[in-house]
């Protein structure tokens, strides 16, 4: 929020941008300086926003009755680099229970899992 206010944004607007573009900074900031001659828009737009919202866990879980879900972890995606516009990003998947790494065009058994640096988490509904 600071970084998107020193920019000269007012924070109403910084926080509506930010809630429109489900909180990816980059994207808010495009909006905001797409939209300096409207900025009121921005405002309008994230209440629209929030009236058609996906529901909750909570509000969807009573719908199921297929019994209490267990997962089990079996990829993720990282990112190697220090900022979100240049890097690389790679997969690990789990095969017959060992961490694969899978990088462009090299495969190779990862010995040292980076677990708590995953951008995006996959998993595997078990059954029972």
């Amino acid at each position: 929020i600071k970084e998107l206010m020193s920019y000269g944004f007012q924070e109403k607007y910084v926080m509506a941008a930010l809630k429109t573009n489900a909180g990816n900074q980059q994207k808010a900031a495009e909006l905001l300086f797409n939209s300096m001659d409207n900025l009121e828009s921005i405002v309008a737009s994230s209440q629209e926003t929030s009236k058609n919202k996906p529901p909750t866990s909570e509000e969807i879980y009573c719908e199921l009755s297929d019994g209490d879900g267990k997962y089990q972890l079996v990829g993720f995606v990282s990112h190697i680099g220090k900022q979100i516009c240049s890097g690389h990003y790679v997969a690990h998947i789990k095969r017959d229970g060992k961490w694969v790494i899978y990088d462009d065009t090299k495969v190779a058994l990862s010995e040292a899992t980076p677990f708590r640096h995953g951008y995006m988490y996959l998993y595997s509904r078990l059954d029972g």
